[in-house]
């Protein structure tokens, strides 16, 4: 049975992923957060025991199914980033937000390019704003997500 503690994490991906499919203007598109991984991305730094690679690889799934893209890219996308941050969590928690931010831009870099890789290899172009664009806003407001998430998780004493 799970954890009523726990239902956090749970809740903090299902609001990634609301935030995910709300429409917005095109021009806007290539801008939006990727809250999910932001989401995945302070979880797994926060509770490695608990939020990992399969966490990834399912809600990677959720988003494929919500997005419309071909099953597997995002979960893909999400499981290579989480791996890297599994291996560097212990080094990257220690760094200032501002320091933590380079890092984040670099992960989600990192996943946009494989995302643009998997649409290329399927004969889809994509913008050159989509490689730098998310990334670009999803570092300005990390520190955001990092606070509020790290305040939720005190409040429901998950350690």
């Amino acid at each position: 049975m799970i954890n009523l503690r726990y239902l956090v994490i749970y809740l903090s991906l299902v609001a990634g992923l609301i935030l995910m499919i709300l429409p917005l203007p095109d021009w806007v598109q290539a801008y939006r957060p990727n809250w999910v991984a932001l989401a995945l991305i302070y979880w797994s730094m926060a509770l490695p025991r608990k939020v990992g690679l399969w966490y990834a690889f399912f809600t990677g799934l959720l988003v494929d199914t919500l997005l419309g893209t071909l099953l597997g890219e995002h979960a893909l996308a999400l499981v290579i980033i989480m791996y890297v941050n599994m291996n560097l969590y212990q080094r990257i928690r220690v760094l200032s937000l501002s320091q933590q931010s380079v890092y984040i831009f670099t992960l989600l870099f990192i996943y946009q390019l494989i995302i643009s890789w998997v649409e290329g290899v399927m004969g889809r172009s994509t913008p050159l704003s989509l490689y730098l664009g998310a990334p670009i806003i999803s570092t300005l407001i990390w520190p955001w997500v990092f606070v509020i998430l790290r305040d939720i998780r005190r409040k429901s004493m998950l350690s």
